[in-house]
């Protein structure tokens, strides 16, 4: 079985801020209020999988991409099928295992790998 996901890695002493604002609505009013500005790390995601067979090589997801089932396809799917599916597992004997996120649990994803001929666990399971 293979077991791949996305995850934010966070990179430290970057000084970096964000511009994350809280608002706070005031007891007696309905306005809303800013009330700070926090410091953030600048930060990137990074798409991988482990298996017992070894890992994948690490796919950047591109800062403000939208991770849907499109670009799940074309940016994660087919560089993970071509370069590390085959050399991990030249018998196809694979199970891939994703979490549900929406593009990894989509209909147009599961045919994808359905038509590549991956096995693959489906949500519900």
């Amino acid at each position: 079985m293979a077991k791949v996901d996305e995850a934010w890695i966070y990179l430290s002493d970057t000084n970096a801020k964000s511009k994350v604002q809280y608002l706070i609505r005031d007891q007696n009013r309905r306005d809303l209020t800013l009330s700070t500005t926090v410091p953030h790390p600048k930060g990137i995601m990074v798409w991988m999988g482990i298996s017992a067979n070894g890992v994948t090589k690490p796919r950047f997801v591109q800062p403000g991409a939208k991770i849907n089932s499109e670009y799940y396809i074309q940016k994660i799917l087919k560089p993970f099928l071509k370069d590390d599916y085959c050399r991990l597992y030249p018998n196809g004997d694979a199970v891939f295992h994703e979490d549900s996120a929406p593009s990894h649990a989509s209909r147009v994803t599961q045919k994808f790998l359905t038509d590549q001929r991956v096995q693959f666990l489906k949500p519900q399971q």
